[in-house]
Parts: structure tokens; C-alpha cells; sequence
């Protein structure tokens, strides 16, 4: 070959690949632009600048969306919350149900399963928009993040997934209760606002349950039980005995009983008696029917059935015995009653 052929065809080779590069590029104009702004975004030094950055990168359309949550999966922390903010007013801005805001909510959910812990936190942060704005169509794809968010070893990330929990196209109160046990009382007094609600009709767990958390070491947390009571429609009186019917010293619930059997503020005594029937120490489980059998005969009225239950099935002896012992005593003689054999002394 002739070096002036030589030369010919090296120039069309290079024409070419500048040809070829000159398409490349056009066509990936937004990607090269992205892959820019998003180093841009990476390099910048104040929150301003980084919501600027992030904002910019919404521009680039499905290029800048992809590094945005690229930054979700793995990206600091303050990259991370510009990428949040940024995915969160791009999306509140499209109309309900729009099919940009269904592909791109559908791309952050993609994101969860390989993100960190600070990104799948970050993922369940956006949730509440992707489901508002797709009118639901990523529910069940939701519900099952939020399941695997309430179980992650990251606080910020189950306190986001029990917020989320309670949503309507969510509904997984039931699944929050294990977490009402959590060593940390943000989680304790969050979880037990979410289960003690009853917004969508359900009750998760009843009241006798919930006064327990009366007793909580957290006074946050107690005070977040007393309001959900208040929330059901408990009196203070209530309040004030469930308290004392969970307390964890078996005198102080000894004493409720003398106050049940003795106190008229409590018009009902029966429902709390019957709950300390079933009390794991047996001299309350006693004391329990005792008051009851006296109750029932001051007041001339048919003993419940649970007493039957304490005299034939408690599992000690002794309560069985006690039970028994005063079901069997007679009922007092009504005031002026003539007694039997005798008669009535003017």
C-alpha cells in the first residue's frame, strides 16, 4: 500500500470514530451531563449547593434519576438527604398517578434491596410519596420494604417503617407488636401510638394489654399509653385502676382488691375482678373470687360464671379450695327476714 493510500484511509478511520463519537455523544449527551452534575453534587461543601446539584440532576431526565439514586443506595449522608429531598419535590410535583412518577418510584423501590442500612432507610423515607403519587400501584411492593424495615438493626429505619405501618395502603399494625418490646423508648412509644390507634377500625391489642405500658421506665412512653386510654374513651378512674391491675408488685394488686370490695367510685367492680382471677399469683387469683362471692351476696346477685371456673379449674390447690370455700358459704338473711325455726321478736 502507497503511503498516500495509507494516509487516505487513516484519515477516513478517524473521520469515522470522530463520526461515530460525535453520535455517541449526542445521544448520550444527558448521561455525560449527569455523570458531571452528579460529581459536581459529590464535590460540593454546602447543603445549598448540594440541593442546587441535586435539583440540577432532575434536568437530565432518566440519566440524572439513576445517579440521584445511585446516591440513595450509597452515597453519604449528605449527598444522600440532597438526593431524598431532591427525588421527594420532583415527584410531589407530577399529577397523581402520572407514568414518570410510577417508573421512577418503581426505580427507588428497585434501589432497597442493595442499598446500605442508611439507604434502605432513605428508600422507606420516600415511600409515603411514591405511594401518594402512584396512586398505590407499588403497595404490595411497599408493604413488603416496610416488612423488612421493621425488622432492620437500624433505629431511624424501623421508626420510619413503624410511621409507615399505620398507612392505609399499608396495613401492618399486627406486625408492629414485637417492637413494643424494643430496648429503645422512641421505638417503644412510637410502636405503641401505631397498635393502640384504632383509625381503621381494627384493635390490634385491647385494653387490658395496653395498660401495661402504663408502667414503662419511659415516661414518654407511658404518657403516649395514657393518651391512647384517653383516646378510647377510658376515665380517669380506669386509667387509675389498670394501672394498679398491672402493676408488678402482687401486694399493691392485693390492695385493689380490698378497694374493689369496698370503694363505691368502682359501680362495676365485676370486669376488673374477673381479670384478677386469672392473675398469675394464686393469693390474688383467692382474693379475686372471695370478693367476688361477697360482692354478689351484699348486693343479693347471681355469682358470674368465672368463679365457677377459679373453684373447679384453677390450677392451685389452695385457690380452688378458697374459691370453693366461700361459693359454699349461705347467703346472708335479708334485713327483718324471720329465721328458720323461729320467729320474728317484736
Amino acid at each position: 500500500m502507497t503511503r498516500k493510500k495509507w494516509t487516505t484511509r487513516a484519515a477516513g478511520v478517524v473521520a469515522l470514530v470522530v463520526v461515530i463519537g460525535g453520535t455517541w455523544a449526542g445521544f448520550n449527551a444527558s448521561v455525560l451531563r449527569a455523570k458531571f452534575a452528579a460529581q459536581k453534587l459529590a464535590a460540593a461543601t454546602t447543603d445549598e449547593d448540594r440541593t442546587q446539584r441535586a435539583d440540577q440532576l432532575v434536568s437530565y431526565g432518566t440519566p440524572g434519576i439513576d445517579q440521584l439514586i445511585g446516591f440513595v443506595k450509597t452515597g453519604d449522608d449528605a449527598t444522600r438527604t440532597a438526593a431524598v429531598g431532591a427525588l421527594d419535590r420532583h415527584l410531589n410535583a407530577m399529577p397523581d398517578g402520572d407514568a414518570r412518577a410510577v417508573a421512577i418510584g418503581g426505580s427507588v423501590l428497585d434501589a432497597f434491596p442493595n442499598a446500605n442500612e442508611a439507604g434502605k432507610h432513605a428508600v422507606l423515607v420516600l415511600v409515603p410519596t411514591i405511594l401518594n403519587r402512584t396512586n398505590g400501584t407499588h403497595a404490595d411492593r411497599c408493604r413488603a420494604i416496610v416488612t423488612e424495615g421493621l425488622k432492620l438493626p437500624d433505629l431511624n429505619a424501623r421508626l420510619a417503617a413503624v410511621r409507615l405501618a399505620i398507612h392505609p395502603d399499608i396495613k401492618l399494625r399486627t406486625e408492629i407488636v414485637p417492637l413494643l418490646a424494643a430496648k429503645e423508648p422512641e421505638l417503644r412509644g412510637a410502636s405503641l401510638f401505631a397498635v393502640a390507634a384504632n383509625s381503621d377500625g381494627e384493635q390490634v391489642i385491647g385494653d387490658e394489654e395496653l395498660f401495661r405500658w402504663l408502667h414503662d421506665p419511659d415516661a414518654g412512653v407511658r404518657q403516649v399509653c395514657h393518651d391512647a386510654l384517653v383516646g378510647r374513651n377510658r376515665s380517669d378512674v380506669d386509667i387509675t385502676l389498670g394501672r394498679r391491675l398491672t402493676h408488678t408488685d402482687p401486694n399493691e394488686r392485693l390492695k385493689l382488691l380490698l378497694d374493689l370490695r369496698y370503694d363505691d367510685d368502682v359501680t362495676d367492680p365485676e370486669p376488673w375482678l374477673e381479670r384478677l382471677s386469672r392473675d398469675p399469683e394464686p393469693a390474688v387469683r383467692a382474693g379475686a373470687a372471695r370478693v367476688m362471692v361477697e360482692i354478689a351476696a351484699a348486693r343479693k346477685i347471681p355469682c358470674p360464671a368465672w368463679i365457677a371456673r377459679v373453684t373447679d379449674g384453677d390450677v392451685h390447690p389452695t385457690v380452688r379450695f378458697i374459691a370453693n370455700y366461700y361459693r359454699q358459704l349461705p347467703a346472708p338473711a335479708p334485713a327483718g327476714a324471720v329465721p328458720a325455726g323461729g320467729s320474728k321478736q317484736n
